[in-house]
């Protein structure tokens, strides 16, 4: 007997190596070990693959592009689920993308291990955002619906709503001040329905009706710690522009008749004012139409990979290279060229 437990002792793998083994295993089958034990399920879904990969989409279809492959190309992904209209838009968080469909409303999903998980139908939204709550360990969708305030026939408003996955069921937040007249769903890439996130804060593009009762581009941010709306102003003549991220920042895009971007971010700290850090040349290329860049993500060497579009035609992607303030051409193997719309998200284990 006392052998007998002796050998039982010796069988104990320590974590750490257990752990080793469990990362070089491929995706799905490590996603199955989950189930194992509770530490093996904690440690798979805060396990983090920092391959970061470009998803494109449009109609029914969606692409994945992973920088980090030997060839850099386009991989048709096969959606568990039907889809029996367009794709409307794809926001991703922790390797969890949330779509949204025409007809089938939202569904939440892990292209890695192929699980997913349909959302109880919206009937109206206007916009809406996707994050992950640390506090309760919960996936959240943020949407917004207009309505026409009771007290005013001609004012249109905005109510929120909160979906959670682990209640599985949406919740009423708030009423949007008055001022707040537009979240707008249309940029230089196409319709885009879905805030920015950054560091626990959800962004928006609206237009919004100040002191002097003139109406001016502004951004809504939602806190997602505490769920609770505000409103920053836009640089000053930034009247036309994006939101992007870029090395995990807030960026605002500003474009000028000229061609040229302004590229914006906010100050750390109390002020938290604008400073412009970059500027983007024009896309020199002789055309009787304007082209459009959208920079999309940070890559190596600090160049950025910018989306060239003409009357929201995608015309490829482009380097930018802050240094020489050229753009080179990035070639993509396989893309379709009616993909026009694209998101960046990273791996994860983490069933939705």
């Amino acid at each position: 007997m006392e052998m007998e437990s002796k050998k039982k002792r010796n069988l104990h793998i320590p974590d750490d190596i257990v752990f080793n083994i469990l990362r070089r295993l491929p995706p799905k089958s490590f996603a199955r070990f989950k189930c194992v034990c509770k530490s093996w399920q904690s440690f798979a879904n805060q396990h983090k693959y920092h391959n970061q990969k470009l998803i494109l989409f449009s109609g029914k279809t969606i692409q994945s592009v992973d920088f980090e492959a030997d060839e850099i190309k386009a991989v048709d992904l096969d959606i568990p689920f039907k889809v029996s209209s367009a794709i409307l838009q794809i926001a991703s968080c922790n390797g969890l993308l949330c779509i949204l469909t025409e007809r089938e409303g939202f569904v939440i999903w892990n292209p890695l291990i192929g699980r997913y998980k349909r959302v109880s139908n919206a009937s109206e939204y206007d916009n809406f955002g996707f994050w992950y709550d640390h506090s309760t360990d919960n996936y959240k969708i943020v949407r917004f619906m207009r309505f026409l305030d009771p007290n005013s026939e001609s004012l249109q408003r905005y109510s929120a709503e909160i979906y959670s996955q682990k209640g599985n069921s949406w919740q009423p937040n708030e009423i949007l001040p008055w001022q707040i007249c537009s979240i707008l769903g249309y940029s230089h890439h196409g319709n885009s329905l879905f805030g920015v996130l950054v560091n626990e804060t959800l962004y928006w593009k609206i237009k919004y009706i100040n002191n002097d009762k003139k109406y001016i581009p502004a951004v809504l941010c939602f806190d997602t710690l505490n769920e609770k709306f505000d409103v920053i102003i836009s640089p000053v003549n930034a009247h036309v522009f994006d939101l992007v991220v870029l090395k995990g920042q807030l960026c605002l895009v500003e474009y000028h008749k000229a061609g040229h971007m302004g590229m914006w971010t906010r100050e750390v700290g109390k002020n938290q004012n604008w400073i412009k850090f970059m500027n983007l040349p024009p896309f020199e290329r002789k055309s009787i139409f304007n082209y459009h860049l959208l920079p999309i993500c940070s890559m190596k060497e600090d160049e950025i990979l910018v989306c060239v579009r003409q009357l929201l035609t995608p015309l490829g992607f482009f380097l930018y290279s802050p240094e020489a303030k050229t753009y080179k051409k990035f070639h993509i193997c396989d893309t379709r060229k009616h993909l026009f719309r694209e998101i960046t998200y990273k791996d994860s284990l983490v069933s939705p």
